[in-house]
């Protein structure tokens, strides 16, 4: 989260046990050769889907899963409604709005808010860099709105933010893990993309590690989770994106729908939805996409609502460049 990596990498690179997989190209086989590429670290959880079919190499194994979160924040602002409404009318009282910002643009990354809250980072607030966003407090978020300057006009340019997406959270609820269980997880049955882990879960964590290889601990957000608090698993995160393609309770299908329509276009490669990014590959291959990056690991999840495909990849160490494998797999299936 407190660095982007340039999302148009991807349009030039970028368990479910299912069926058995197609003797020739099968499934089975393409996972696991892209398997054997992902190397150097401690942990790799990788699946992919093609039509019913499903396979997944440690797929119920939990990590932190980052800024895809946003994808839940956005799919919840979805299913809210009122998307252009401004901040102000939904951020609690007592936070200064940046004005002319709507929900929509903070989902889409066009709010011109700027990627980091200003002064969060700078003294007298005690930072410890291996969980640099647990000290935020509500006084903190609310003295950098009060510092805040908009970048750019909103709704004119792209800008990646964490700060936006998780003043989308807060203005959603007050009570973001509830919020995400009640409206989308239970429904989906992602029984393991959670704020909390239970004691279970706990045993299926994987340690994470900072790119040096050193052992960290997880991210907390308190404040503003929606930014990128959630865990989760492979499992989940293809049974998610399938939902996306329609695999899905009737009520949430409209949502679904909303937040993978292109609203903005950062360029002939690029478009935003609502939270996912939408490339197109060197193949002409449209993909709907969002990584995620904590302390300790990195994320990857990306699907083709024309194929019907997806490639989920998480591993066990942070700024781990998964573009050209989730692309490359992708374009195999």
């Amino acid at each position: 989260m407190p660095r982007r990596r340039t999302v148009l990498a991807a349009a030039t690179g970028l368990g479910l046990i299912g069926t058995p997989a197609y003797a020739a190209g099968g499934l089975k086989s393409l996972v696991d050769a892209q398997l054997a590429k992902i190397t150097g670290y401690d942990t790799v959880a990788i699946g992919a889907f093609r039509g019913q079919e499903s396979y997944a190499v440690r797929g119920g194994a939990i990590f932190q899963i980052g800024s895809i979160t946003k994808t839940f924040t956005a799919l919840a602002l979805a299913l809210h409604g009122h998307i252009d409404d401004p901040l102000a009318k939904h951020l609690p009282r007592r936070f200064p709005a940046p004005e002319g910002v709507t929900l929509a643009q903070l989902a889409s990354h066009t709010s011109g808010l700027p990627r980091l809250p200003p002064g969060m980072f700078e003294p007298p607030h005690v930072v410890d860099p291996r969980d640099p966003w647990a000290h935020l407090t509500e006084e903190i978020l609310i003295d950098a709105l009060k510092k805040t300057t908009l970048q750019t006009p909103p709704g004119t340019k792209y800008l990646y933010s964490n700060f936006g997406a998780g003043l989308l959270g807060l203005a959603l609820s007050r009570n973001y893990e509830a919020m995400v269980r009640h409206r989308i997880t239970l429904p989906l049955r992602l029984k393991d993309t959670v704020m909390t882990l239970n004691a279970e879960q706990r045993r299926r964590k994987i340690q994470g590690y900072d790119p040096e290889g050193v052992a960290t601990p997880d991210w907390r957000l308190p404040v503003i989770p929606g930014a990128g608090a959630l865990y989760g698993t492979v499992d989940d995160l293809l049974r998610y994106m399938r939902a996306h393609l329609g695999d899905a309770p009737r009520f949430l299908k409209p949502a679904l729908d909303l937040v993978q329509r292109p609203r903005f276009e950062e360029s002939p490669e690029m478009s935003l939805g609502l939270g996912w990014h939408i490339v197109t590959l060197a193949s002409g291959r449209k993909v709907v996409f969002h990584d995620g990056g904590t302390g300790g690991f990195t994320s990857l999840a990306g699907f083709s609502p024309k194929d019907g495909t997806g490639v989920a990849i998480i591993v066990n160490k942070f700024n781990a460049d998964l573009f050209g494998h989730a692309t490359e797999l992708i374009e195999a299936l």
